[in-house]
């Protein structure tokens, strides 16, 4: 018997530098040609393979080599077969990666002389899955027996899952091939869309704002002066943060202004002044400088502070510093780029300052060289409609003053200098977009009347801003499943009295959709900071104290928050029920029940049904002392994968063991539907998974009929319903919950709905 050759190790970082550095090559090149070189070369040569090929799917179906490193160069092309032969016809036909020692000995080996495969011995193959269909494969061989490591197998699939998207770029946007020449961008930049659409226009780049440098210099005009000058420009500057946010508050609602409540409450910081004063009487210095030295120093503490979201709160002071040397005077740089015509703004970094200022009506998109999805100026750009590309490496090096660019904030992709064509597809993709969601919406209306294949869905939403209440009733929500009460606190420059919050509850009820509407309580911490709360440097937010924990250490808060929302169901006369986020005792529980039943006998009605959420892992075992203390029960599958697979969703280095279709959340979920059916308890999924088809279709399968979703997915779930054939859910089920890995569930699911309703992959 023949053993392998032994596996060198590999060194350290290898394979996540692997994937930044095939993104960036595919992103460089020009053509479709030229990418999957680039991708075939890269691989082969770091990972030591001595073939790497890709496979790409043409309107048949078959699969032909589109380029190689290692096989001979004129079969390129040339090469065809169909998805049932080879084992790379197993690969798509199968939708599965397959790796063995020995290829020749697989049944399913086909040898393909015009490739020069023969001294060959080793294979290993992924297919390149896009929007629920196989698109191609990628493979690797071999000349000795090797013995593919499982960290190989696990890189290669996310390289292939990294690389698809990129190449379906290249494919659409700069075909080639017999009669159609490549015209492609000058260049393709990639970065993370966080503000979703697609802009195109000339670039004004924004340099560093004058008001972010020293002032000029002037003479000391004595204390009292530059002190009294200071408190009529503090003055000035928070009455014109007033009006300012008074106005984007009424054209882009009340997310979009609460920065600038923000910037108001720092301006009026006991703090700061006690900083400006010192440095006027002390130093003698002019009231521009000393507001700008005193900045700096808080802005110093905050900048070694640990966590981003500190290190952010930076920003925020300097903005309002900026507020503050306006009032006093300094020139400030334009609000806007001149020109006529759509702008893509590009800045290295964007502040919520800036970004506010700008037209919509003229600035079409944002790109910058740094910048995260949950940055202040991505959350504003989204407020404001602009679509955002941010954390571009090398973008200003790479961008010229007036360049033509076309920004898709949906992808991440920026397209320098765009052709006619590329501009033709883009519209062409919107056109597509709303021509799916047209068929979704005309099966449904088909559908409807002779009644749901699944019976006894509920379907519910997700909301957290005001004007997705509307979007909520509108798509035909049968009530609120989740209301995320965070960003209203979010929202506030300093704690909410009970009054503030009824009348946001009261509105929000007047809004929804007639049934029951889940209001969660307080959700901060972690990675949803309150700038008024009090500060904890946290090696670990996420494991901190967050939700239900923060919330209880703050009784007065809690406390509040409960008697409001009891005080406005009993004037709405609304089915308002309470959800406890992140339990993982039951003393939260019988903590808030305490809050409710008194808040409830002070106003003379009955309380309200209270609810936990399942995240935490903790909760499962320990079912039969919780349910007696709630009411219902609603499962966050967004925290729960997290928590039970030791994921941080946000950190990029991880990212990809993130799943909510691993086995072990699946099977989790499973349990729990059985074990609480015993109990007689119907549980809603609230988390994002439900509002994904593949995701929607599984729940249905392990027996949840209780869906709350984002509104604009409720159209697409109360398809599915309607398109499932409940008699085959039993048989899903088992499949599902036998599927070895992730990779294997979506291959179930994405067959499955292809057969029940393949438009809704499109959607």
């Amino acid at each position: 018997m023949t053993t392998s050759e032994p596996v060198a190790p590999r060194e350290e970082g290898l394979y996540l530098l692997l994937l930044k550095d095939t993104a960036d090559a595919v992103a460089g090149t020009a053509s479709l040609d030229e990418a999957l070189a680039a991708t075939v070369d890269l691989v082969a040569e770091r990972l030591g393979f001595d073939v790497c090929s890709v496979y790409l799917t043409d309107e048949r179906g078959d699969l032909v080599l589109a380029a190689t490193h290692g096989l001979r160069p004129e079969a390129v092309g040339q090469v065809r077969m169909p998805q049932s032969e080879g084992l790379t016809g197993l690969v798509a036909e199968g939708e599965q990666a397959l790796f063995t020692s020995r290829a020749d000995e697989h049944p399913r080996f086909k040898f393909f002389p015009e490739t020069g495969e023969e001294r060959f011995r080793s294979f290993g193959g992924v297919p390149l899955v896009r929007r629920g269909r196989c698109v191609g494969v990628l493979t690797v061989q071999t000349v000795r027996e090797y013995r593919f490591p499982a960290n190989e197998v696990v890189a290669l699939q996310t390289l292939a899952g990294q690389v698809v998207s990129l190449i379906d770029v290249k494919r659409r946007l700069a075909p080639s091939g017999p009669g159609r020449p490549a015209t492609p961008a000058r260049g393709l930049l990639v970065g993370l869309g966080t503000s979703p659409g697609v802009g195109l226009g000339r670039v004004a780049a924004l340099g560093v704002d004058p008001l972010r440098a020293p002032p000029t210099p002037r003479p000391f005009a004595g204390e009292a002066e530059e002190l009294l000058r200071f408190a009529r420009a503090r003055d000035a500057a928070v009455r014109e943060l007033e009006v300012f946010a008074a106005q984007i508050e009424a054209e882009h609602g009340a997310a979009a202004a609460a920065i600038f409540r923000v910037h108001e409450e720092l301006l009026r910081d006991p703090d700061l002044e006690a900083r400006v004063r010192a440095r006027v009487v002390e130093h003698a210095e002019p009231a521009e400088q000393a507001v700008y030295q005193a900045v700096e120093e808080v802005v110093a503490i905050l900048s070694g502070a640990g966590p981003a979201k500190v290190r952010e709160k930076a920003d925020d002071f300097r903005d309002a510093r900026a507020q503050l040397l306006r009032a006093l005077g300094v020139a400030a740089g334009p609000a806007a780029p001149d020109g006529d015509g759509g702008v893509v703004l590009l800045a290295e970094v964007l502040t919520p300052a800036q970004t506010a200022h700008l037209d919509p009506a003229r600035v079409v998109a944002i790109v910058t060289q740094h910048g995260s999805e949950t940055s202040h100026a991505s959350i504003l750009a989204r407020s404001l409609g602009i679509p955002a590309v941010v954390a571009i490496p090398d973008l200003v090096a790479s961008v010229a003053e007036g360049e033509r660019l076309l920004v898709d904030g949906d992808n991440g992709f920026v397209f320098q200098d765009p052709a006619p064509q590329i501009e033709a597809e883009y519209r062409r993709r919107g056109e597509a977009a709303r021509a799916a969601a047209r068929v979704v919406a005309a099966e449904l209306a088909a559908r409807a009347p002779a009644g749901p294949l699944v019976a006894g869905v509920e379907l519910l939403a997700n909301v957290g801003l005001p004007h997705e209440l509307g979007a909520a009733r509108e798509h035909g929500a049968a009530g609120i499943g989740l209301l995320r009460t965070e960003f209203f606190f979010l929202q506030q420059h300093a704690w909410p009295t009970v009054k503030e919050q009824v009348a946001f509850y009261r509105r929000a009820l007047q809004a929804a959709p007639r049934g029951p509407v889940v209001v969660r309580l307080l959700d901060a911490g972690g990675d949803k900071t309150l700038p008024y709360a009090p500060a904890h440097d946290e090696p670990n937010p996420i494991l901190g104290l967050r939700s239900v924990r923060f919330l209880l250490s703050q009784p007065e808060v809690a406390r509040a928050q409960v008697e409001a929302l009891v005080e406005a169901a009993a004037l709405e006369q609304a089915d308002v029920r309470v959800l406890v986020p992140l339990v993982t005792a039951g003393w939260e529980l019988r903590a808030v029940r305490e809050l409710l039943e008194e808040a409830s006998a002070a106003r003379g009605v009955p309380p309200r049904p209270l609810g936990m959420m399942v995240e935490a892992p903790s909760v499962l075992y320990q079912l039969e002392h919780l349910l007696p203390l709630a009411d219902f029960v609603s499962l966050g599958t967004n925290d729960l994968t997290q928590y039970l697979l030791a994921v941080d969703r946000d950190n990029e280095l991880v990212r990809q063991y993130y799943s909510p279709y691993h086995p072990a959340v699946l099977r989790a979920l499973d349990w729990l539907r059985t074990r609480l059916a015993t109990e007689g308890r119907r549980p809603s999924v609230c988390g994002e998974m439900a509002g994904d088809p593949l995701g929607a279709l599984a729940l249905l399968a392990l027996g949840y009929r209780t869906l709350s979703v984002r509104p604009r997915a409720v159209l697409p779930t109360r398809c599915l319903v309607h398109c499932v054939d409940e008699a085959a859910l039993p048989a899903l089920r088992a499949e599902v919950l036998a599927a070895p890995t992730p990779a294997d569930v979506e291959r179930v699911l994405r067959r499955a709905l292809r057969q029940a309703a393949p438009f809704l992959l499109e959607a």
